[in-house]
């Protein structure tokens, strides 16, 4: 996976409904100081996925990064792209690092899916307005 600057901004495709991930966008557009980031609200109402070029069950279902020219990377190569459009920091490079070895990509993979099928069941849901992140685009 190749970010370049042409890339940005990246459309990040999140759950406006699911308190975890809208904990995540918030701290991701806190250290997003270069605007490479775009927060798409997938909860929100009058959103259209195919509008973008997305399946409306899957972008439901996974994470979704969109990139300017059209790429578009899924669950746990969504959040890799988030990091790599983010400053460096050491915790996101070792993460990254170890996504890199096989076993513990494949766990992660694993890990996110349980979590995906299962995000509003175990961590409940928003109401319209409680969660939702301040640089959010739609």
């Amino acid at each position: 996976m190749n970010i370049l600057p042409q890339h940005y901004p990246l459309r990040v495709f999140y759950d406006g409904q699911c308190p975890v991930c809208n904990r995540e966008i918030q701290r991701h557009l806190r250290h997003d100081r270069l605007g490479h980031l775009q927060a798409i609200n997938i909860a929100a109402p009058g959103f259209n996925a195919t509008a973008y070029g997305l399946d409306a069950q899957r972008v439901h279902d996974v994470m979704h990064v969109l990139t300017f020219d059209g790429q578009v990377f899924t669950e746990v190569d969504a959040f890799i792209s988030i990091w790599r459009a983010l400053p460096k920091r050491l915790d996101r490079m070792a993460f990254m690092a170890l996504l890199r070895v096989p076993p513990l990509r494949k766990l992660a993979d694993i890990a996110y899916h349980v979590f995906a099928k299962n995000r509003v069941r175990l961590f409940g849901g928003c109401d319209s307005n409680r969660c939702q992140p301040t640089r959010a685009v739609r």
